[in-house]
């Protein structure tokens, strides 16, 4: 946005309330969402008497960020102004300088922040130095709705651990689809599907295990059309996860076609067949990093909390995972799961023929887990319920 287009199209809110230019700054928030890891999507808006005179938000990692945006769009009208953040402003030197400076030369008094920035090298430094320089502060504005936009971006920052999203695309009686599906067969419609790929676009990483993988031969991309979504999306990093303890993923596979890094994780033990398939992955350009496991069942599990961990390290700091029973049963019962959606899809599928979620998911009694925080985002006669688990 020029300095220009944002006077031409000034907007006047009369009453003055700080939510209404937070919410305003939240909406342009949501515009960088999927494109500023490992950095957090902020949206600026600066005010002068009623008038917005300046907006802009973060629009990738590395470039300036929303504040210096919207005081470059402000301009000479920046002083005396209020500006309003939704996350608090930085104090340190980055791959960019300190927005607090910015917000100080451009003759700001007032700033009104959403939430403060959970980061070590910012929490409360920056408000403490607008406060130290004469900068009216008010902060706490519209916090809950800051801090959805923003939770991938806050667990990362404060743990080293990925936000992890379970996704599970689901009939009204618990199924996935069939048993034994020939062909590929989508239950969800083709508009939840878009959503469904806007919610891969807004993670840095799908994740899948192998036997959905030679299931399904997903391309495990993002292929949405608006708004420019698919070009963005080849323009940003990003990761196709596959868990697979024997490497039995086919190196004919379409996500080796598809834009973004392949990461395979396997168990650590080797025979003279899984080296050779290892070796035909790496040839198609896949990462391959051994994990210890755990026997369960007689069956080789892949140790969750290292995945995880290894993921972090990587700057993988939001991964959408689209379960199997399998691997949503681990999930939930050893606690990797910080959000579930579940798309709703009106049909029933029958214990005969129908593939149940939730049948290995077996808790006792006391294991009950409670969910709350619920959207529901309704796409006509299908359905997304988002949870939020509280692990006790």
């Amino acid at each position: 946005m020029s300095p220009n287009s944002s006077k031409k199209n000034l907007s006047k809110h009369t009453d003055g309330k700080d939510e209404y230019f937070i919410a305003r700054a939240l909406n342009l928030a949501k515009k960088g969402q999927g494109l500023t890891s490992p950095n957090p999507a902020v949206g600026a808006v600066v005010v002068k008497n009623g008038i917005i005179v300046g907006e802009g938000f973060h629009e990738k990692a590395g470039q300036p960020h929303a504040e210096v945006i919207a005081l470059n769009n402000a301009g000479k009208d920046a002083e005396g102004a209020t500006i309003y953040v939704t996350l608090e402003p930085c104090s340190h030197f980055g791959k960019t300088p300190p927005c607090v400076h910015k917000i100080k030369e451009s003759g700001i008094k007032r700033v009104v922040s959403a939430i403060k920035d959970p980061n070590p090298l910012v929490s409360g430094k920056g408000l403490e130095y607008l406060i130290n320089n004469g900068i009216e502060v008010k902060d706490g504005v519209l916090s809950k709705e800051a801090n959805r936009i923003n939770e991938i971006f806050f667990k990362y920052i404060t743990t080293g651990m990925p936000f992890i999203t379970v996704k599970e695309a689901v009939t009204l009686d618990g199924n996935l689809g069939y048993k034994t599906d020939t062909e590929k067969v989508y239950l969800s419609s083709p508009k939840s599907l878009e959503y469904t790929h806007y919610t891969r676009f807004i993670n840095d990483a799908v994740m899948i295990s192998a036997k959905t993988l030679i299931k399904d031969d997903s391309s495990l991309d993002v292929r949405i059309n608006k708004s420019n979504m698919k070009e963005k999306f080849l323009k940003k990093r990003w990761t196709k996860i596959v868990l697979d303890s024997y490497l039995n993923t086919p190196p004919s596979s379409k996500i080796f076609e598809s834009h973004g890094d392949v990461l395979i994780f396997a168990s650590n033990d080797y025979d003279k067949a899984k080296v050779e398939r290892k070796k035909h992955l790496e040839e198609k350009g896949a990462i391959i990093t051994d994990v210890y496991y755990n026997i369960k069942e007689g069956k080789k599990l892949l140790n969750l909390e290292y995945v995880f961990k290894k993921c972090g390290e990587l700057k993988i700091t939001g991964i959408l995972v689209e379960a199997g029973p399998e691997l949503f049963s681990s999930l939930i019962k050893e606690r990797f799961c910080d959000k579930i959606i579940f798309n709703f899809t009106p049909y029933f599928l029958g214990r005969k023929n129908g593939l149940d979620l939730f049948g290995r998911l077996n808790l006792e009694f006391k294991e009950k887990i409670n969910f709350s925080g619920l959207s529901i985002k309704k796409i006509k006669d299908d359905a997304f319920l988002s949870y939020y688990p509280e692990f006790t």
